[in-house]
């Protein structure tokens, strides 16, 4: 009988963390699979410890660690749709002043060149003719 109990223990956790490393499409999916395996190997450990009942243990981890990965994959999710509809907005760029540099006219109104009487000795600008 202890055999057999081992065996289905392993079995699930292999399976388990197999599994986890299958990702899905969304990070909920991905989330919750992630968290099976995790919840499940620290369910195993946690309830060897504690009462000597390991397949009890990898259940109860295995369905809190999904509930947890799913909530926290879910809200991923939503926070890159958020950012996703913020970015995709036709007014990103619109929705402030435009800043002194992003002008066209900052660039135009450089300071003509000088004059050719002028030449340069050192750092400093000298009329010519002295």
């Amino acid at each position: 009988m202890r055999s057999t109990l081992r065996k289905l223990v392993l079995s699930v956790l292999g399976v388990s963390l197999a599994g986890s490393g299958v990702g899905c499409a969304s990070n909920a999916g991905t989330g919750a699979l992630i968290g099976r395996g995790t919840g499940a190997a620290l369910g195993a450990i946690i309830g060897k410890q504690s009462h000597g009942r390991t397949a009890g243990g990898a259940l109860i981890g295995g369905a809190a660690g999904a509930i947890a990965g799913g909530l926290i994959g879910n809200e991923m999710d939503k926070d890159e749709h958020r950012r996703d509809r913020y970015y995709e907005r036709d007014d990103y760029y619109r929705d402030r002043p435009a800043r002194y540099y992003e002008r066209d006219d900052y660039y135009r109104s450089a300071p003509p060149p000088p004059p050719d009487d002028y030449y340069y000795r050192e750092t400093r600008v000298y009329r010519g003719g002295y």
